[in-house]
């Protein structure tokens, strides 16, 4: 293989792999060191040579697109693997929201964004379940069997990829509902009975009682549910990573 067929090959691994990076699980928090990345980003790019075999050099133009394709390619599964991540905040948000929490969100440097109390709770939940069942590991053998399943340059998107990827999206939508139900349905059975007492007792402060009462039961359902929290969030784990080799597979099957 020709000098400049492997400049060019290394560098449409690099941005397949580095465009994942930046918005994947884990690697796209802010606090996760920059030297980091680049460590992680050029390993990856080195295991997956073996993965990639013969590539010809093309022209600047092919080269540019293929470049194109290659980011994009990387962005959507990294976009396919944070889903679960997503779909766990936005269960704390509305958690939060029904608790009364949402007065105590505050700016979180890792995730960039306001952050609520829940969120943060559940979605350092579910990247300890990520690391404990070492989803990591299968994450980062997709990103490199990608290669294999999808060579360089050869990317394209049909109707019924894109179709996929929106029926993920309601998936991600419908887990973040069921996340909250919980907690959600308990807190208002809780604004019901405090608006029943409201009523047949005019002189208890029940703004005032109903923080206490709805943040004690709320963390008290889930410390309950903490077990069942666990394995729902790894079962859903596992599903997105299957979700993201779906995916690439299907690109395979629209070439």
């Amino acid at each position: 293989m020709e000098k400049m067929a492997q400049v060019q090959m290394g560098a449409l691994i690099l941005c397949r792999i580095m465009s994942f990076l930046v918005i994947g699980p884990v690697f796209s928090q802010r606090d996760f060191p920059n030297m980091a990345k680049m460590v992680v980003g050029l390993s990856l790019v080195i295991a997956a040579f073996p993965a990639v075999g013969n590539y010809k050099e093309v022209s600047m133009i092919l080269f540019s697109l293929a470049a194109v394709k290659e980011i994009l390619f990387g962005l959507a599964m990294g976009y396919l693997s944070q889903l679960v991540f997503n779909a766990v905040m936005m269960a704390g948000q509305m958690i939060d929201f029904q608790v009364g929490f949402s007065m105590a969100q505050a700016y979180d440097s890792t995730m960039q964004m306001m952050t609520s109390q829940f969120g943060k709770l559940y979605y350092w939940l579910a990247l300890c379940v990520f690391f404990l069942l070492n989803l990591h590991q299968q994450l980062i053998f997709g990103i490199l069997e990608s290669f294999r399943i999808v060579p360089l340059g050869a990317m394209v998107l049909k109707g019924f990829t894109v179709e996929g990827i929106v029926k993920l999206f309601a998936q991600t939508v419908e887990m973040s509902l069921s996340l909250a139900a919980p907690l959600v349905v308990s807190v208002l059975v809780i604004d019901l009975v405090l608006g029943i007492i409201s009523r047949s007792i005019p002189q208890i402060n029940v703004l005032m009682l109903s923080l206490s009462v709805k943040t004690a039961v709320a963390l008290i359902i889930f410390l309950l549910l903490l077990p069942n929290l666990m394995s729902f969030l790894g079962t859903h784990l596992a599903e997105s990573i299957s979700n993201m080799m779906d995916f690439v597979r299907s690109i395979q099957q629209a070439r």
